[in-house]
């Protein structure tokens, strides 16, 4: 078997492996998308001969951490053909790609996994908890709020307000942990995947624009896809444009953060709510990553001894002052004041997923009283946000 990346002139392949894994055939804008992405994305394959049995795609996204942006490799469309599975295949191609987002610089890596267990043996782990809701129109607050001024627009009608649905997502994006970051490249893709959406845009008194939802008429159902607010007067101006559509749709959903809350204000929060683990995260290169990393001001060092079975490079310690990152050997860290932790769980906490305390009661990090307190205090505590789909 042969591991290497995939050729512009083997894209039919991918697209074939694609259709028969995921049982899910493109056609029109959505294959004239995919074949995009195939194109700019690094694609590894395992071939016998010239024939692809397994891939992995890799596509060049960003994302913010902790108000950081990081080079992402965002894996998608991994597919194995059945009478190549169970041979070791996967566990190559993954070792592959770790090394091809190291050379191309993206130090952190996100997926959708089809099995948390599996990918967390291979240094992913998951950093956002989402809910999926469904709410009757009718238990949406009767009480109406200041609708202000809001705009609709969709594709075909008024597209000139798009560039401000962008502006408010970048704001959002750039002082969101978490959010994945979107180029003109995504933008056109959320249009491919959905070009019927409409658009709400909300402006406040002033004239600036502090919010908008991008949703879909499904049947009885409005689908929010988009739901990016700058303050709470916008969240209310938006959620009365949606109640106004009572005669239209007896259900609305969409996603929120679990930690949101999501309308427990409201006078009857209890409808369908499902919680969602779908995505995951890992750091592709530590010392790179941790370098890039906006630790809170900290006058003690930092160390930290770091286990990954699946990417070498990070294997060992760190030491990390206010001024550089850098590995150190086992004899030149303090008695005392090193943190233990295994990639995966690694990934999770500096993504801020939990606090520290939470990773060291289910014992997935070891240190010293001390050690524990001078992280905890320099590790930024904002919880991350993921909404995008690859």
């Amino acid at each position: 078997m042969e591991y290497r990346n995939v050729r512009k002139n083997e894209i039919d392949q991918v697209i074939k492996i694609k259709d028969y894994c995921f049982l899910n055939t493109y056609s029109g804008k959505r294959l004239e998308d995919f074949k995009y992405w195939a194109e700019v994305s690094t694609i590894i394959g395992a071939f016998d001969q010239n024939d692809l049995a397994g891939q992995i795609v890799i596509l060049p996204l960003a994302m913010n951490i902790h108000g950081q942006q990081y080079q992402m490799g965002g894996i998608g469309f991994v597919a194995t053909y059945p009478e190549y599975r169970n041979a070791g295949i996967m566990k190559q191609l993954i070792k592959v790609s770790l090394e091809r987002m190291r050379e191309q610089k993206q130090w952190v890596s996100v997926l959708g996994p089809f099995s948390v267990s599996f990918y967390r043996y291979f240094g992913w782990e998951l950093f956002f908890d989402k809910v999926q809701y469904e709410v009757s129109m009718h238990q949406l607050p009767l009480k109406k709020e200041n609708i202000g001024q809001v705009i609709r627009f969709d594709y075909n009608d008024k597209r000139e307000y798009l560039d401000q649905v962008k502006k408010i997502y970048q704001d959002y994006a750039l002082n969101t942990n978490g959010v994945m970051l979107r180029d003109e490249a995504w933008w056109k893709r959320l249009e491919m995947r959905d070009p019927d959406s409409s658009f709400a845009l909300s402006i406040d008194s002033k004239g600036n624009h502090q919010g908008y939802i991008r949703y879909v008429r499904r049947g009885q159902n409005l689908i929010l896809l988009d739901q990016v607010t700058l303050n709470i007067e916008a969240e209310r101006s938006l959620w009365e444009f949606i109640k106004t559509h009572r005669s239209n749709f007896t259900t609305v959903t969409g996603l929120a953060a679990a930690q949101d809350s999501f309308g427990t204000l409201w006078d009857e929060p209890q409808f369908k709510q499902e919680l969602l683990h779908d995505k995951m995260i890992r750091i592709v290169d530590v010392e790179q990553f941790l370098t890039m990393y906006p630790f809170k001001e900290h006058t003690e060092k930092l160390y930290l001894n770091v286990t990954d079975a699946f990417a070498p490079w990070n294997q060992g310690f760190y030491e990390i002052s206010s001024r550089q990152v850098k590995k150190v050997m086992k004899d030149n860290v303090p008695a005392g004041k090193c943190l233990k932790m295994d990639i995966s769980s690694l990934s999770s906490y500096l993504s801020g997923y939990q606090g520290l305390k939470w990773y060291h009661y289910h014992g997935k990090a070891e240190g010293s009283e001390q050690s524990l307190k001078d992280w905890e205090q320099a590790v930024p505590k904002e919880r991350p946000r993921f909404y995008e789909h690859f």
